[in-house]
């Protein structure tokens, strides 16, 4: 007898593993042989029959009647190269063999932490965002099962204490979810996730619960409230945000027309993390905001300095983190700046050789890791800012130890290029800000140490006027300078670091100031 075995292989998948479906045609010259008993052996994998893995290598099978018949052989996650071997059962001849190569589909899951909340109103959680990702022969990732689990006090259900979970992704393969935690203690919980059935998939996370902080109930031993603030446009209003560094606590109101502070639109949330540095910047409409965090719960076990991230803000100071990661480098002062379309951020640090460094940010927030400008300054410039004219745009540095500033234009690339201008003040001025009113140039700031303060020009190529102080000081000193425009006119808020003493002052043209519009 003349057997001869034609086998036909298509590859697909079988529970996340790569597998065969081999159609075999048996036949003796042109006539098929319906009937026939034979033995299959597959040398890397294992036989499945009637949708079950049996685990073996060895199956006995009958050709049907039309002389054809399939095995489907399953692969190991590792996959391989492997061969089916046909033989008569009759007398084990051989009649063929068929090189097969088994792919591997690689699965993994990945957690990111897109919102930290502390602790407010007894309850704390953090957001949390799955990305499923995978390669190979195959590779499905809409709506598969991740199996969760979560360790300490932290749940999945709010009120409840809820430790395993399965919920299914997306098309693109992510889910979001949440976590709460009632451990006014604060803790570090581990969340481990796997695609079901897909023991290789496995991964974890651990997950920083900060413990409860509360100014009001416990206020600063020394009266002092170090606050980060800035303002930020959503849909042509303005809104201020500060955060607090005693408890972290997050407070956004919006501000009126009249310059006023108006509603507080904030929810009494807590961030993790209290962010030392943070400023807001736009691309395409969305509202961002930088921060980095010198002392930070989320800590890695390796020499970083500071946490950092980029998140999307909404009217309410809700929080969607869309980037972060760690400096070995702890910056003190900072700010956003676009040119022709570009968006980038500077960061200055006082320490380690006074570093100063430019990054891009890309669309949706997601910042270039590869710095595009990169230096050590002969000095720490305290007081720094951004400022565009006639087309270009500069940065002013200032420094208290030698009291010289400078303004450098920016390259259309983005890093600084040649200096446009220097000198010498007689004080060091902290903080300070630019505006713009009725086609002028302005800049004003604080002597710090005794409260004296200057508004003056800047003029055309970059070049600051000197200081021209105003003779009577201010009440206090201010160590937050902030200021914003609604329509036509300008403003800034000037706040203390006492428990809550701040105005809003309206600025007018020719480097007068106008009257407090809003006070407390």
């Amino acid at each position: 007898m003349a057997i001869s075995i034609n086998f036909t292989p298509s590859y697909e998948v079988f529970q996340d593993r790569s597998a065969v479906n081999i159609h075999i045609l048996a036949y003796e010259y042109s006539e098929s042989l319906p009937g026939l008993e034979v033995i299959f052996e597959c040398s890397v994998g294992s036989f499945v029959v009637n949708g079950e893995d049996t685990g073996k290598k060895r199956l006995s099978g009958k050709i049907g009647g039309t002389g054809e018949t399939s095995v489907l052989i399953v692969g190991p996650i590792t996959g391989g190269n492997g061969q089916l071997t046909v033989s008569l059962r009759e007398n084990n001849k051989q009649t063929g063999i068929l090189p097969y190569h088994l792919l591997t589909t690689d699965y993994q899951i990945n957690f990111n932490v897109t919102g930290d909340y502390a602790m407010a109103d007894g309850k704390q959680s953090n957001k949390v965002n799955a990305i499923l990702t995978g390669m190979g022969t195959g590779l499905d990732l809409k709506n598969r099962q991740l199996d969760l689990i979560v360790t300490g006090s932290a749940s999945f259900e709010k009120n409840k204490i809820t430790q395993t979970t399965s919920i299914n992704t997306d098309p693109l393969g992510n889910v979001s979810f949440e976590l709460y935690n009632a451990n006014n203690s604060g803790e570090t919980v581990t969340l481990a996730g796997q695609l079901s059935g897909n023991k290789i998939s496995h991964n974890t996370k651990q997950i920083h619960f900060q413990r409860n902080l509360d100014c009001d109930a416990h206020p600063p031993s020394d009266e002092i409230y170090i606050r980060t603030i800035f303002t930020y446009s959503i849909n042509n209003h303005q809104y201020l945000l500060r955060q607090r560094q005693c408890d972290h606590l997050v407070t956004v109101h919006k501000l009126l027309a009249d310059g006023k502070q108006g509603e507080q639109t904030s929810t009494g949330q807590k961030w993790v993390n209290y962010y030392d540095l943070m400023f807001p910047f736009v691309i395409e409409n969305e509202q961002y905001v930088f921060g980095l965090a010198k002392d930070f719960i989320n800590a890695p076990q390796n020499t970083d300095k500071s946490f950092w991230m980029i998140a999307k803000l909404d009217e309410n100071g809700q929080k969607e983190i869309i980037d972060s990661g760690y400096f070995d480098v702890s910056y003190d002062v900072g700010f956003a700046y676009n040119i022709e379309g570009g968006q980038f951020i500077l960061l200055h640090g006082k320490e380690n050789g006074w570093p100063v460094i430019s990054y891009e940010i890309f669309t949706k927030g997601k910042m270039n890791r590869k710095p595009i400008y990169q230096h050590n300054w002969d000095n720490f410039y305290g007081a720094i800012f951004f400022f565009s004219m006639e087309g270009k745009q500069y940065i002013y540095c200032h420094a208290e130890a030698t009291r010289k500033i400078y303004t450098f234009e920016f390259n259309k690339d983005g890093t600084i290029g040649n200096i446009a201008y220097s000198d010498t003040w007689a004080y060091y001025y902290y903080p300070q800000f630019p505006y713009f009113i009725k086609g002028k140039y302005y800049y004003t700031g604080q002597r710090f140490y005794d409260n004296y303060w200057f508004i003056s020009y800047i003029y055309s190529k970059g070049v600051p006027e000197n200081v021209n102080e105003h003779t009577a000081p201010w009440d206090t000193s201010y160590q937050y300078l902030i200021p914003f425009s609604i329509g036509e006119n300008q403003y800034f808020l000037r706040q203390s670091q006492s428990k809550d003493h701040w105005y809003i002052t309206e600025i007018i043209a020719d480097t007068k100031m106008g009257k407090d519009r809003d006070s407390r």
